[in-house]
């Protein structure tokens, strides 16, 4: 469950469209109402509710819609005071900082003292964000309320929603998008705005109606979300109990019907039933809350175990069977998905998407083997912190036999899967894979269309006969040979018809086809042509002459030479000091050369490299 509800209030003096009446009220109430009398037909149904009806979800996380389903968890609440510019409307209001203050003082109190301190187990936990200042061409309090005209609500809203970065999109949409994105980066489970309108001057100069919209009304919520709006005075009710406003308004949001209409009214979340007449906050403004207010707003424990009932749920655990069983592997490695399950939506409202959702999330996932201990298993993104959650873990070694795997997950609340799953699988002896190979033995350069042997062993741990795989890296390989008994030394020949270098390796599999891991490889040259000519003979006059013979291969009539001083560059097939008189050949670049070329003076054209 995350920790914060956050609710956002907008302050404006723009008038809104009709919209019909409560949860259950066919008509609008007469224009004569009473001052006093608390909050009349202030619950209006969304105009956007075709669209709430088509919405689907498809994680049991709330959605796009689902901002308010039921007021347990945590809730973000975004206060905006909206400002008149004189644009369009006469600018015949503005908010004082004093007058901000007592609007947050009454916010406070309503919300983050009384609504939190009603029901401890519902961990209700509200963050309210204050928006001041947010510009707007219309003094909305000159206006009708949106109970009987919203024209001038979509006006004001939308410019409101454009000012704070939300301009897609009808004002519904806009408030919407705009009470999500606090949802987000609040990190809470719900979320809902409230405008606040500046009445004060209205209230000292409008007669007719005082302290309210053009049409007399004070304060409307929008039954389920996304916000409610209040003036600053509430009518006659006076910015002194603008606390049980905005708490009347807050019951609305999440799905609270009026209690004095005379009419029995199913509402919220669990279809609950509401106390007509209880002489409470949702009839007379009164701070109390009758049984009916509390299930429609989700507060129902039928077990008596303290846990609501809405989250009083069992999450779903599924893992993959491991595949092949039996094996004769010892260490195993499971994965699976763990998935809070949520509580059906019965709320018979017909703007209700009905989408079953939940603020439960996996907490854990445990294991155990043949009924040992239980064991924690592992999330694959790093924590488990979500509705659905990928988890793996690992066992072993197993002993030979049966062996029962369980598992289970548990959510946010402390229950746990009641049907956990399970895997049964068998562990048999033999078939373990073959030790990886030595590397490959042999020469590491050479020259084309000449065969070469290689050479490597390995072991099988169960003492099975082995077969090798050579790769030649030049696309060939040597096929399987064998088989041959364990650690037995086999070698092969192979021939390459292409100057480059290559790598070879081997693997080896079992009688049962197990195969090991690759070898590491051994590098082999095959070096290119190299056009390099003598130029001539010198003789040593009484001085050493060295040369530095990197390679001589067993058999092979060449060297490989490296520079004496530069730029010379000398051939001969032993380290020793020429006598006086004695020719020597020079070369001006390093490379492989036949002792067998007879002497030449000058220019030797006929001298030629191998390899």
């Amino acid at each position: 469950m995350k920790k914060k509800l956050i609710i956002i209030f907008i302050i404006t003096n723009l008038s809104l469209t009709i919209i019909p009446g409560g949860i259950g009220e066919k008509n609008n109430p007469p224009k004569d109402m009473s001052y006093m009398f608390p909050m009349k037909n202030d619950a209006l149904i969304p105009p956007d509710s075709e669209r709430i009806r088509q919405s689907t979800i498809t994680s049991p996380e709330p959605g796009f819609y689902e901002t308010s389903e039921y007021m347990i968890g945590s809730i973000a609440v975004a206060g905006i005071f909206l400002e008149s510019n004189g644009a369009i409307d006469p600018d015949t209001e503005l908010w004082t900082p004093v007058e901000e203050l007592n609007v947050q003082t009454e916010f406070a109190y309503a919300l983050t003292q009384w609504w939190e301190s009603q029901n401890p187990h519902a961990q209700v936990d509200m963050n309210i964000e204050w928006h001041t200042n947010i510009p707007t061409s219309y003094e909305p309090i000159i206006h009708q309320s949106a109970i009987t005209d919203n024209t001038y609500e979509q006006l004001w809203v939308k410019e409101a929603m454009a000012y704070l970065g939300f301009s897609s999109g009808d004002w519904m949409q806009r408030v919407r998008s705009f009470i999500n994105d606090l949802r987000q980066r609040k990190g809470t489970d719900w979320a809902f705005a409230v405008f606040i309108i500046d009445s004060t001057n209205d209230f000292a100069t409008d007669t007719s109606t005082p302290g309210s919209f053009a049409d007399n009304y004070n304060a409307y919520a929008y039954t389920g979300g996304p916000f409610c709006v209040v003036t600053y005075n509430n009518g006659q009710w006076g910015i002194t109990n603008m606390h049980k406003v905005i708490a009347h308004e807050t019951g609305h949001i999440f799905w609270a019907t009026e209690e004095y209409n005379h009419q029995i009214e199913y509402s919220g979340y669990l279809n609950e039933k509401e106390t007509e007449g209880s002489g409470c906050l949702m009839d007379t403004n009164a701070l109390c809350l009758s049984d009916g207010t509390k299930k429609q707003i989700g507060w129902r424990d039928t077990d008596g175990d303290n846990i609501l009932d809405i989250i009083d749920t069992n999450p779903n655990t599924d893992i993959n069977a491991h595949i092949p069983d039996p094996t004769s592997e010892k260490t195993l490695t499971y994965e699976g998905i763990a998935t809070v399950i949520p509580h059906p939506n019965t709320n018979p409202s017909p703007w209700d998407s009905g989408n079953d959702v939940t603020i439960n999330i996996i907490s854990q996932v445990k294991y155990n083997i043949d009924g040992g201990p239980w064991l924690n298993a592992n999330p694959l993104d790093g924590t488990f912190d979500n509705a659905v959650e990928d988890f793996s873990f690992t066992i072993g070694p197993l002993s030979l036999g049966t062996h029962t795997i369980t598992v289970r997950a548990v959510n946010s609340v402390g229950n746990t899967d009641t049907t956990p799953a399970s895997d049964t699988v068998t562990i048999i002896s033999g078939n373990t894979p073959p030790i990886k190979p030595n590397a490959p033995a042999g020469k590491t350069s050479g020259k084309i269309n000449t065969e070469y042997s290689y050479s490597t062993s390995t072991t099988d741990p169960d003492g099975d006969d082995l077969y090798y795989l050579f790769d030649w890296g030049d696309e060939t390989d040597s096929g399987w040979i064998g088989p041959h008994s364990s650690g037995e030394q086999v070698s092969a020949e192979h021939t390459w018809i292409t100057k480059d270098d290559y790598q070879i390796k081997v693997k080896a599999k079992d009688e049962h086809s197990k195969e090991s891991e690759w070898s590491d490889p051994l590098e082999v040259a095959m070096p290119k042509d190299k056009k390099y000519l003598p130029i001539g003979l010198i003789f040593a006059f009484g001085f050493d002459v060295d040369v530095k013979i990197l390679q001589l291969e067993p058999g092979e009539d060449y060297v490989d030479l490296e520079v004496l001083s530069q730029p010379f560059y000398i051939w001969k097939n032993e380290v020793i000091a020429r006598n006086p008189g004695e020719f020597i050949r020079l070369y001006n670049a390093k490379g492989l050369f036949s002792p067998s070329i007879p002497f030449c003076f000058g220019i030797c054209d006929d001298w030629s490299i191998i390899g």
